[in-house]
């Protein structure tokens, strides 16, 4: 049988879609499962053999044409479009799969009646199955919303066995690295830490007592650190991508910039404490035996954000930017 999963959108959707496929190759080895991913994610689907064929899909429309020409020859049983957007829904619907479905999250911000209302008209027309999901009205009736429980539902409504208790950190292994230090606290420098609960003094002051601590911390970067974090970027010694591939021990701070995939998960899974925003650090974290802890914008839904991307099948401690012990609570996770 074969079976195509379009996830084209970032890092963590991935990463929670690896699930769904685990738990349908653990019933049934002989399932063929591709993948149409995005530039974002696609360096997680290579990481993950239990994928046959993985798509690029880029938003250029000569792009999206040569993808459906490619999943018209494959000749799916099913597809399965997880992610939003027009791309992703037009090659579904082109893509001569016997069985189509789609999935549906109404917007957690806007009027439900109209949210996805294009999308809705589409799935009717043209998918098999299509499961819409209003993510307000679920979470108000505490019924789960979880982005891989969601999507094992739409697999099972089409009478696709699976197992929905699948887990992903032992099937993807990242390298480690030996930094001669017995403990390591990694922090994920988003500009998600600094809002008007959370300064950057509030930040430095932070990173003080947790050296008090006597570990090893280092702060990995994305495209948004530099934007907030001007006083941190002058304190603390920079080590690029470059000079990282040489490093070979840790002492009190760095700050690893702009490190590449590899060396960034690397570092992540030779942690032993693992503190970030809400992010894709959050999920790669997930798949790592670091302890764990997410900080969540308490100004965008975040109970309903939590519960919608929380790490799949790990433990892991639950902050809320608002709260008025962040620091102590952060200090406490490590102690």
């Amino acid at each position: 049988m074969k079976i195509c999963l379009v996830r084209n959108d970032k890092m963590g959707d991935m990463i929670l879609t690896l699930p769904v496929v685990q738990g349908l190759k653990e019933v049934n080895q002989n399932y063929k499962i591709d993948i149409v991913c995005s530039k974002k994610n696609q360096k997680i689907c290579k990481n993950y053999k239990s994928i046959n064929k993985i798509f690029l899909l880029q938003n250029k429309f000569y792009q999206v044409l040569k993808i459906i020409s490619k999943l018209r020859n494959e000749n799916y049983d099913y597809i399965f479009t997880f992610s939003p957007g027009i791309n992703s829904i037009l090659i579904s619907i082109f893509s001569k799969s016997k069985i189509k479905s789609l999935l549906i999250f109404k917007s957690r911000y806007k009027n439900n009646y109209i949210s996805k209302f294009f999308d809705r008209i589409l799935g009717k027309i043209f998918f098999t199955n299509c499961l819409i999901i209003d993510r307000q009205l679920r979470y108000s009736q505490n019924i789960p919303i979880h982005q891989t429980e969601i999507m094992m539902e739409l697999v099972t409504k089409n009478e696709l066995n699976l197992n929905n208790n699948a887990e992903i950190k032992n099937v993807i292994e990242f390298d480690k690295i030996n930094l001669n230090c017995k403990k390591l606290c990694l922090i994920h420098l988003s500009s998600k830490w600094i809002n008007k609960y959370f300064s950057e003094e509030n930040f430095i002051n932070l990173l003080d007592n947790l050296k008090n601590l006597k570990i090893n911390i280092v702060m990995t970067t994305d495209e948004t650190s530099k934007n907030v974090f001007y006083k941190i970027f002058k304190k603390y010694k920079i080590i690029t991508n470059e000079e990282f591939e040489n490093l070979k021990s840790i002492n009190n701070v760095l700050i690893l910039d702009q490190l590449n995939f590899d060396n960034w998960t690397s570092i992540i899974n030779s942690s032993t404490y693992v503190i970030t925003p809400e992010c894709g650090c959050t999920h790669i974290a997930s798949l790592s035996e670091a302890k764990l802890c997410v900080i969540y914008d308490s100004d965008n839904v975040p109970g309903m954000i939590a519960e919608e991307y929380a790490p799949w099948k790990k433990k892991y401690t639950k902050l809320f930017s608002n709260n008025q012990n962040l620091e102590k609570e952060l200090i406490s996770f490590i102690s």
